[in-house]
C-alpha cells in the first residue's frame, strides 16, 4: 500500500495519538518519523513547532503527550472509535444550520465553518440551509455546542427541522449517495485485509509503515462519515468496518511497540 508521505507534525501527531495518552520519547517520535520516511531533523523542528502551538505538552525530560484540551479535532482523531458510538435511535426529526447570517469575509473562518458541517455529516439543501439526521447522541444541544467548538461560524443557527413532506423528506435523503458510501465501506474494508495478509512478509520497519499510513488514512476517512441512522443506509457494513479497524489499530499498536523496543 502506497500513500502521499504526510508532513511531520502529523506523524508526529498521529503517534502520539496512537499513545492514548501516555507519554513517549523524543527519540521514539523521531524514530517513527523516520520509519515512515522523514529525518529525525525534520521530527525534532515539528516537535518544537506542536509544542510552541500547544498541541503537545511536555511529561518531563524529553517525553511528550498529545494535547486534547480544547482542541476536538485531535480528540476526534484520539478517540475515533468513541465517536461511531454517537448514534442514537432517530425519530425523523432533523437538525437544521441556517448559514446565511455567517460572514464570507474571513475565508479562513469559513474554511473552518464548512470543516465543522462536513465533519458532522450535513449536508447542503437549499438557501444556506444545512441538514443532517437527527440522530446523534445529545441532540442538537450536544450538536450544537460540538459545531462550534469545531468552528461553525458566527450567525449560523442551530435548530430541529421537523414536519417535512414526503417529498421534503425525499430530496434531504438523497442529499447523500447512500450506495457510493456502501461501496466505500466494502472497498475500506477491503483494503485493512489485503494489508492484513500482506504485514506478516513485510519487514517489521516496513510492516510499521504500512499500518500506520493505512491507519491513519481510514480513521481520517471515519471522522468524515455521516453516521447516517439505520432507516437511511443499513448499518451493518459500518460496523464490520469499524470493527476490522480496530483489530488493524491493535495490530498496528503491537508492530510499532515491537519496532521501537528494538531500533
Amino acid at each position: 500500500m502506497e500513500a502521499s508521505l504526510p508532513s511531520a507534525t502529523t506523524v508526529v501527531l498521529d503517534l502520539l495519538s496512537a499513545r492514548h495518552g501516555e507519554p513517549m520519547s523524543a527519540r521514539d517520535v523521531c524514530e517513527g518519523c523516520v520509519i515512515v520516511g522523514l529525518t529525525e531533523a525534520v521530527a525534532r523542528v515539528a516537535i518544537t513547532r506542536l509544542l510552541r502551538q500547544k498541541k503537545v505538552l511536555r511529561q518531563g525530560r524529553a517525553l511528550y503527550a498529545l494535547n486534547t484540551a480544547g482542541r476536538p479535532l485531535q480528540r476526534d482523531v484520539s478517540a475515533w472509535r468513541q465517536r461511531l458510538d454517537n448514534v442514537a435511535p432517530w425519530s425523523g426529526d432533523w437538525v437544521a444550520v441556517h448559514d446565511a447570517g455567517v460572514s464570507r469575509r474571513d475565508r479562513t473562518l469559513l474554511r473552518r465553518h464548512h470543516r465543522a458541517l462536513d465533519l458532522r455529516g450535513f449536508r447542503c439543501w437549499s438557501g444556506g440551509l444545512w441538514l443532517r439526521p437527527d440522530n446523534l447522541r445529545g441532540g442538537v444541544t450536544a450538536l450544537r455546542e460540538d459545531l462550534g467548538a469545531l468552528g461553525l461560524g458566527a450567525g449560523a443557527q442551530v435548530l430541529v427541522a421537523s414536519g417535512l413532506t414526503r417529498e421534503q423528506c425525499a430530496c434531504i435523503h438523497a442529499l447523500w449517495d447512500v450506495r457510493a458510501l456502501a461501496a466505500d465501506y466494502a472497498d475500506r474494508l477491503r483494503m485493512l485485509e489485503e494489508s492484513g495478509r500482506r504485514l506478516p512478509g513485510l519487514e517489521p520497519r516496513a510492516a510499521a509503515r504500512e499500518c500506520l499510513l493505512l491507519g491513519r488514512a481510514l480513521i481520517g476517512q471515519m471522522l468524515r462519515d455521516p453516521l447516517l441512522p439505520a432507516e437511511m443506509t443499513p448499518d451493518a457494513p459500518r460496523r464490520h468496518l469499524v470493527a476490522a479497524l480496530e483489530a488493524y489499530q491493535t495490530r498496528s499498536r503491537e508492530i510499532w511497540r515491537a519496532v521501537l523496543n528494538t531500533a
